[in-house]
């Protein structure tokens, strides 16, 4: 126990002492006018009736999903700015409690998403309206108690009007993030609420108006293309160029639920600015219950925007980009399930604490070989890149 106990002090102070390193060392660079930020993205953040099932305590009748997070909350915690697709309700009725196909989550979730290191959460998805109108409002509601940031769905026509984007401000850097869906499965938006769609039209006044606010980048989330299809659609290529010729940054993918690729390319704008503009067609499921094939799984997709004091919008650097796999392990225990989202890398010897058996490793190991083989092109086209516009 002595034992246990001088490991567990020694890996506390190293951790602290990494904290304050880095720390010191963005003051370092922010005094001599080079300012950087990381970034990490998830993709669709679920609630299936297995998951409900397994963060309920009937004892108590309380939830708590926080032990789904545990494995990957140092990795979220760790980046400037977390973000993520929140494809679910939180309808705060009990009686609204449910998965697939309305999926209605307890309020506890949104705690649980903060303390797991979320920052910003869109909620433009196409099951958005899932619980009606209570549903709508309250979901927002939470995620203003717990101070999460969100985007891409309104209480009223007043609050879209004053936020048609979202303005974050840290390290140095003024980030617009926007986040829109395709659609909402044929739901009523709630009387006077509003989602965001894809519209072409909307979405360029949109980006105008984040632009002048003079951003550094331009961050935009979307949720499209189509189901379970590995490769992105003409649609989303066809939107993505207008996206970057209006000046866009970055962009998001989710809805899919299987990943997709991802590329940076250099290319100018509407305004003759030609910049870096990184896209990823989809990010996959980070949390669900869908077992299937390329669908148990995702990735935590991480980036790094630089800057100097004196570059104007549009002279931004994005570096550091990588991803790391995640695969979600479902344990049934005595009849009821458990849920943990596993950072595969770590877990490639079956030697940490959470013990998966013979078959979830194998199935553990073919999505991580799946997404390896599958983002190859994806890692060697970052590097091109590199070796042509940074060298």
């Amino acid at each position: 126990m002595k034992t246990q106990n001088k490991s567990y002090r020694l890996i506390l102070f190293l951790f602290i002492l990494t904290a304050i390193s880095a720390v010191y060392c963005k003051e370092k660079l922010a005094e001599s006018g080079h300012f950087s930020i990381s970034i990490s993205a998830v993709g669709d953040i679920m609630m299936h009736d297995s998951q409900l099932e397994a963060g309920h305590d009937p004892k108590t009748g309380h939830y708590d999903f926080s032990g789904m997070f545990e494995p990957v909350k140092t990795l979220l915690s760790a980046a400037d700015l977390t973000v993520g697709n929140l494809e679910t309700t939180l309808p705060g009725d009990t009686a609204l409690i449910g998965g697939y196909p309305r999926f209605g989550a307890p309020d506890v979730l949104a705690n649980n998403l903060k303390i797991a290191g979320f920052d910003i959460l869109a909620t433009a998805n196409n099951h958005a309206c899932d619980t009606g109108p209570a549903g709508f409002n309250h979901t927002l509601d939470m995620l203003d108690k717990y101070m999460i940031d969100h985007l891409g769905t309104y209480r009223s026509k007043k609050e879209i009007e004053e936020n048609r984007f979202l303005l974050v401000q840290k390290n140095g850097f003024r980030i617009a993030f926007l986040n829109y869906c395709y659609g909402v499965n044929s739901m009523p938006v709630p009387n006077g609420a509003h989602v965001n769609m894809i519209n072409e039209t909307r979405m360029i006044q949109d980006i105008r108006l984040a632009r002048q606010q003079d951003p550094d980048a331009i961050i935009v989330m979307l949720h499209w293309g189509k189901e379970y299809q590995r490769k992105p659609d003409a649609d989303q290529k066809q939107l993505f160029y207008l996206l970057i010729r209006e000046g866009v940054d970055v962009i998001l993918g989710s809805h899919p639920h299987v990943i997709q690729p991802y590329a940076l390319y250099m290319a100018p704008d509407r305004y003759g600015v030609a910049g870096p503009r990184l896209i990823i067609y989809s990010l996959g499921n980070f949390i669900s219950n869908q077992r299937e094939r390329y669908r148990n799984g995702g990735i935590i997709f991480n980036f790094t925007l630089e800057k100097n004091k004196e570059q104007e919008h549009g002279q931004i650097r994005i570096s550091n980009i990588h991803y790391i796999p995640v695969w979600v392990y479902r344990r049934d225990t005595a009849g009821k399930p458990d849920f943990y989202i596993l950072p595969i890398e770590q877990y490639l010897n079956n030697d940490q604490m959470i013990q998966l058996s013979t078959t979830d490793h194998e199935r553990m190991m073919q999505f991580y070989q799946d997404t390896k083989s599958h983002l190859r092109e994806s890692e060697k086209q970052i590097k091109r890149f590199n070796r042509n516009f940074t060298e």
